[in-house]
């Protein structure tokens, strides 16, 4: 009552009545309530409130103290906070930009400003980061204090390799680092996409001029066998469990100034790889570094031709589902835990357990193969999709299809599956344990631009002493190269044979 009280008094723009509804709202330990669009408020975003409520109330001392709080109680989208215009009356005010590691000096060295930059930057993943297991404050503060003494030294790529590197000590599969984002020093890649297959590492996607080379096996990285060149990459792959290996890795190897970072290329201006064709038959290409922009984790993209597997058809739609007949199921997709514009996560449950139920399926097959998280608050109806069907089709049968990108809320998402139903888990591992931290703290460098993130609070999701490092399928399958270029979804064919076993068993 106190914080919807608190929300009605700033719109209202009674803000001392705000604040001391907001504090209230604080004293009674804060709030997350369902159904309203500002419900979700952690503490540290009521703080954040209160201190723009004492902004726009003309109150600066009080306006920085409770961003401090906010920001030491890991408040996670500070950059985004910045030009907000509640602090519009003092946006220029030293005291308010040094929060965001500013200072108004205009005449300052390449040196100096990376300096500021490391500097802020450490203070920012301590002011986050929910442990220092992985690394030591004392460790963390050597390593910044070593990338600082060689800036001079550094080109600004390898600066900003430093720092993924930095991040990958820090552990974690929350704690990335954008690598387009900075002005100065923004990391190009190679033309092609990576994807570790069962049967080695091929090329999946190329740009223009390089797509004669899809289908391809990696076989060397230079004079690096691929094997190799994928366990460096540990090296800065903060991460839960290995699976993030076979995920992220071929991200990384696509890097060349990473490559050459961690020794695999001397020079990242040009990288020259051995691949192979079906035969086998070996060839040298060598490939220049391209700009690009980095818009999301990679994932395994759709086939060159205009027939498409069902698990690759529509990966670009957050939820969609599909009746299948030949396999008496429904088939749900769910990509990305994030609310699809014009139909709501809730609202498509509805309708899905209504075309469950006119359909008559008697299986249903939830693919998480390609969701690698986003918003954990929404996810609920479709866990209550799973346990309903389960209690009206007793004899029916639920498939969750995972892999080495189910991640994050997605993995939340499964361990509460597990926990609430009888599904049978297919394909590969996730991509994290049921237990981690998780969410993700911003940052951007106030010289640089560099942005990431900084995994900031523990999600624990089952027993407290449940040591998994993921969830593991009940029905190992992993993609080989031949399915996934020919098509072939060798998921859905043993879930058909499960199917059939199932059925003949019932009748006998």
């Amino acid at each position: 009552m106190f914080y919807v009280l608190g929300l009605s008094y700033y719109q209202d723009e009674q803000y001392q009545n705000a604040i001391t509804a907001l504090k209230k709202t604080l004293d009674l330990g804060g709030t997350i309530l369902t159904g309203i669009p500002t419900g979700s408020a952690p503490s540290n975003d009521i703080m954040i409130k209160i201190a723009e409520a004492y902004a726009e109330d003309g109150d600066k001392d009080n306006a920085l103290l409770w961003l401090r709080k906010g920001f030491a109680a890991r408040y996670d989208e500070k950059p985004f906070i910045k030009g907000s215009s509640a602090f519009k009356s003092f946006n220029e005010d030293e005291d308010f930009l040094a929060l965001f590691g500013n200072d108004t000096q205009k005449d300052i060295t390449r040196e100096e400003a990376w300096s500021r930059d490391i500097t802020y930057l450490e203070k920012r993943i301590n002011e986050l980061r929910y442990s220092s297991k992985a690394i030591s404050k004392t460790d963390l503060s050597k390593e910044i204090i070593d990338i600082k003494t060689n800036i001079a030294s550094l080109s600004d790529e390898q600066i900003i390799f430093k720092i993924i590197k930095l991040f990958g000590a820090l552990g974690s599969g929350h704690n990335f680092i954008l690598p387009t984002s900075p002005s100065k020093g923004a990391l190009k890649k190679l033309p092609v996409q990576f994807y570790q297959f069962n049967d080695g590492l091929f090329i999946v996607d190329a740009e223009e001029g390089f797509e004669q080379w899809i289908g391809f096996k990696v076989d060397l990285i230079e004079n690096t066998p691929v094997e190799v060149a994928l366990q460096k990459t540990n090296a800065v792959n903060a991460r839960d469990n290995d699976m993030q290996i076979l995920w992220l890795g071929p991200y990384y190897l696509g890097l060349p100034d990473v490559l050459e970072g961690l020794g695999i290329i001397k020079n990242a201006n040009q990288v020259t790889i051995t691949i192979s064709d079906k035969e086998g038959k070996s060839k040298k290409v060598t490939m220049n570094p391209i700009s690009w922009k980095f818009t999301g984790m990679p994932i395994l993209p759709k086939l060159k031709t205009e027939n498409q597997p069902l698990f690759l058809s529509k990966k670009e739609d957050n939820y969609w589902a599909k009746t299948l007949p030949k396999y008496n199921a429904m088939y749900i997709q769910f990509n990305v835990v994030q609310q699809k514009e014009g139909l709501t996560l809730l609202d498509f449950n509805l309708k899905l357990r209504e075309n469950i139920k006119q359909s008559n399926s008697q299986n249903l097959i939830l693919d998480m193969r390609f969701n690698s998280g986003g918003d954990g608050s929404i996810f609920p109806p479709m866990l209550k999709t799973l346990i309903e069907f389960e209690i009206l089709n007793p004899k029916g049968k639920i498939f969750v299809l995972v892999s080495r990108e189910t991640f994050s809320a997605a993995q939340n998402l499964l361990t509460e599956i597990t926990k609430f139903t009888n599904a049978i888990l297919m394909g590969e591992p996730s991509g994290s344990r049921p237990s981690f931290i998780g969410e993700a703290g911003w940052f951007k460098l106030p010289y640089s631009g560099l942005m990431g993130i900084v995994a900031s609070q523990y999600h624990q999701t089952y027993k407290a002493e449940d040591h998994r490092n993921w969830i593991a399928p009940h029905i190992p399958i992993s993609l080989s190269s031949i399915d996934y270029f020919t098509g072939n979804d060798k998921v859905l064919n043993v879930i058909m044979e499960v199917i059939k076993a199932s059925e003949i068993k019932n009748k006998d």
